[in-house]
């Protein structure tokens, strides 16, 4: 026998032994139960009356500390369309101790890390540091937000950055597809159909938009502080030290998004078509049927195969739920139909056990996926802190699990109930007309 198929048999008798001997209880170590990772989350509110959301992350070793203002591109008006984009876009710019520089080798400094997001209904900024440095991160946010400089030539700069992300938009058929949804949904320039870009506004938008909004929005009514990998005690600290001075401010007012359904189609030079087929909720979603919601979406996803998704999107006031799919142009009229059919489908026949079961463990994985990122964990920490009311991941998971096939279906009847909403981006031309999919209900 050679010594090469010796040490083979060798290495696989001793694998064997190894094997046998790590399935043996050992007398000596005492049984242990497993308890696995969670997040706790606490809220509360500092004495200025600024609304506090902290984690105790399970799953990072940085600190986050972010605000986010209760405002978005459904807030805006002609007069003042895509100031949230640029707000966003002017955080952590010159103050009036620092320049831009200076802010900038400050963070650098400390080993910082910065971000900021705008959408329809909110306009974040964070700043990610070691633990070890969250005094110094939230003395360089809240002179940020306090203390901005805006500079003439600052602003434009920013400007050029929200004509790129703009380009990028129109050059993304997804993205397309998801403002078509809203659009079709609620009309494309009013409330929750309103895009944050706005090209033909940018222009007029100046140093004295951005004080307004700042002035409107960094208040204690229109604002959040959130901390992630932060404890409660240390995040009320923050806020009573460098946020102590913030106004009280007046609550946003908010125009209810009415939700009106219809088509809304962007022709593109494309060889294929996307399209989106979805319903009203009847309003926002909560609770038992959020989760359903949540569930159903990854159940469609299941149906249809991987050409489409399941989509849901809760807001304050509103909710959508619905399916998107790509195809051949030759091929949409097929998908567009398929889609609604699916939907169909789970309204007129409870779902099977098995398949309720797989969606509810898609979307438990979906959901811990999410919240496990920055931006999702800081997304869920604004809410509690909105609410004063803590989300965990727990609570979440236990309300997954707790849909039934009925829950599922009831939902399914009342989407298809409403009037439907009908989205498509690419080579439009064989997508069916509102009209058809109307008379297929």
């Amino acid at each position: 026998m050679s010594l090469t198929r010796v040490l083979r048999s060798t290495a696989s008798s001793v694998g064997v032994r190894q094997a046998s001997s790590l399935s043996e209880a050992l007398l000596s170590v005492p049984t242990g139960t497993p308890t696995p990772l969670s997040s706790e989350v606490s809220v509360g509110k500092s004495t200025s009356g600024l609304g506090l959301a902290s984690s105790t992350a399970a799953y990072t070793t940085t600190s986050t500390l972010g605000v986010v203002f209760n405002t978005g591109s459904r807030h805006e008006t002609s007069k003042d369309a895509g100031i949230s984009l640029l707000a966003s876009k002017m955080a952590f710019r010159a103050t009036k101790e620092r320049s831009d520089l200076a802010v900038f080798r400050d963070i650098e400094s400390i080993g910082g890390s910065v971000s900021s997001r705008a959408g329809r209904d909110y306009v974040s900024w964070n700043i990610t540091v070691a633990p070890e440095y969250v005094n110094d991160a939230a003395a360089i946010l809240a002179e940020s937000l306090f203390a901005p400089r805006h500079a003439d030539w600052d602003i434009n700069t920013q400007k050029e950055k929200v004509s790129v992300d703009e380009e990028l938009f129109h050059a993304n058929a997804i993205e397309l597809l998801v403002q078509g949804v809203h659009a079709a949904a609620f009309y494309d320039n009013r409330t929750l159909g309103r895009s944050i870009y706005a090209k033909d506004n940018l222009s007029k938008l100046n140093s004295k938009s951005m004080e307004q909004f700042y002035a409107q929005h960094a208040t204690a009514s229109n604002m959040v502080l959130v901390g992630r990998n932060i404890a409660q005690s240390s995040l009320v600290d923050v806020a009573n030290t460098y946020f102590a001075d913030i106004s009280a401010g007046q609550s946003n007012n908010m125009t209810p998004a009415v939700y009106v359904g219809g088509e809304h189609r962007t022709a593109a030079s494309s060889a294929h078509a996307y399209v989106a087929v979805g319903f009203s909720a009847g309003g926002a979603l909560s609770g038992k049927d959020l989760h359903t919601a949540h569930v159903l979406e990854h159940l469609l996803s299941q149906r249809s195969g991987r050409f489409s998704t399941g989509f849901a999107a809760n807001y304050a006031d509103a909710a959508l739920v619905g399916l998107s799919g790509v195809a051949k142009a030759a091929d949409a009229s097929a998908l567009t139909f398929a889609l609604l059919k699916d939907i169909q489908s789970v309204a007129g026949q409870a779902v099977s056990t098995a398949e309720l079961e797989a969606a509810k463990k898609s979307s438990g994985l979906g959901y811990s996926s999410w919240v496990e990122s920055k931006d999702g964990s800081l997304t869920q920490l604004a809410r509690s802190a909105k609410t004063q009311k803590a989300i965990t991941e727990r609570d979440v998971q236990q309300g997954l699990a707790a849909v039934t096939a009925a829950d599922v279906q009831a939902l399914a009847q009342k989407l298809v109930s409403s009037k439907p909403l009908l989205a498509s981006v690419g080579d439009v031309s064989a997508v069916p007309r509102y009209d058809d999919i109307v008379k297929k209900l």
